[in-house]
């Protein structure tokens, strides 16, 4: 994304390092490229960063971000071994951090079990970048045009999905596409019956996608606070949602927007509600979503609380 930044005249430096290079010489080239630089503020996310700063012990604030529950998150990715103990190391930096900030009230408090006390600041997406109308063909596909986007991972259980509407498609009208790359796409792909489901892999016009959808679905097994799921929302989607936490949050800030179902209740049960769908998420809940979009997960307002944590952390 540098090119985006370079657009707007914002300087970005890289230390350009190989993963290699990373384990030998990031520790002391961050050093030296924070002090050249006499940063006021520093802000990590990620298990390299975050572990990197803990590890500096500099005199300067620093805050950062947790995007996921690790133990949730690295297990499912890397196996249970590896996984298990990149959350252990992750853990051990946060709690090294005096503050740290999730990216959901959902993150803070599954942080909290392990003694990282951490504030949330939901995240956020640009509504305005998603609103526009799309005059771009994306192919012709039956209406209702359900849309889900995300990893092809396991921790997305798209495979659930899938499942869910070959039963629905049997006796009814509709389309599911299926946006983002990943290692079970080729599986997924076998796994499909239905010739109106649509696995597209990554694409870069997920905008146009979203503009021509009728509803977003996810059955995902875990999560942060699924920027996916927002844009859907500021693409005026009404949602179906995997009864997780993270999407019980949104569904709690406006109820009128989102559905959260039962995974224990298995694919069939997401088939019945397909076929009410109508029922289920009804016409009024599309500006909702887009209000919720505006107003509590929009870009300005994560941006704002951001700005308000760097002042505190500077003048004190």
């Amino acid at each position: 994304m540098k090119f985006k930044y370079d657009n707007l005249n914002i300087e970005v430096q890289s230390l350009g390092l190989s993963r290699l290079k990373g384990l030998l010489y990031a520790k002391s080239m961050l050093f030296n490229f924070i002090k050249k630089h006499k940063s006021s503020v520093i802000h990590t996310q990620g298990i390299r960063a975050d572990s990197l700063l803990s590890k500096l012990n500099l005199n300067i604030p620093w805050l950062l971000t947790s995007r996921n529950y690790p133990y949730d998150d690295y297990p499912m990715k890397f196996g249970y071994l590896k996984g298990n103990l990149m959350a252990r190391s992750h853990f051990l930096a946060m709690q090294n951090c005096s503050t740290v900030v999730a990216c959901s009230k959902t993150i803070a408090a599954q942080l909290a079990k392990h003694g990282v006390d951490a504030q949330p600041v939901q995240n956020g997406v640009h509504p305005e970048a998603i609103n526009m109308t799309s005059d771009r063909q994306i192919g012709d596909f039956e209406k209702p045009l359900f849309i889900s986007v995300g990893s092809l991972i396991s921790r997305k259980n798209m495979a659930f999905l899938i499942e869910a509407f070959d039963h629905y498609a049997k006796d009814n009208k509709g389309s599911l596409v299926i946006l983002g790359g990943g290692d079970e796409e080729e599986k997924l792909k076998m796994l499909a019956k239905s010739e109106r489901i649509y696995i597209k892999g990554s694409v870069n016009n997920v905008r146009d996608y979203l503009c021509s959808a009728d509803y977003f679905l996810s059955s995902s097994l875990s999560e942060g606070l699924p920027n996916t799921v927002l844009e859907g929302l500021a693409a005026g989607l009404p949602s179906l949602l995997s009864d997780i936490p993270s999407h019980e949050e949104i569904s709690v800030e406006l109820p009128k927007c989102a559905t959260v179902f039962d995974l224990s209740s298995g694919p069939i049960a997401l088939s019945s509600l397909l076929s009410e769908i109508k029922t289920v998420l009804p016409e009024e809940y599309r500006e909702n979503a887009k209000e919720l979009s505006n107003t509590v997960f929009s870009a300005k307002t994560m941006s704002e609380n951001y700005q308000k944590l760097y002042k505190e952390l500077v003048s004190n």
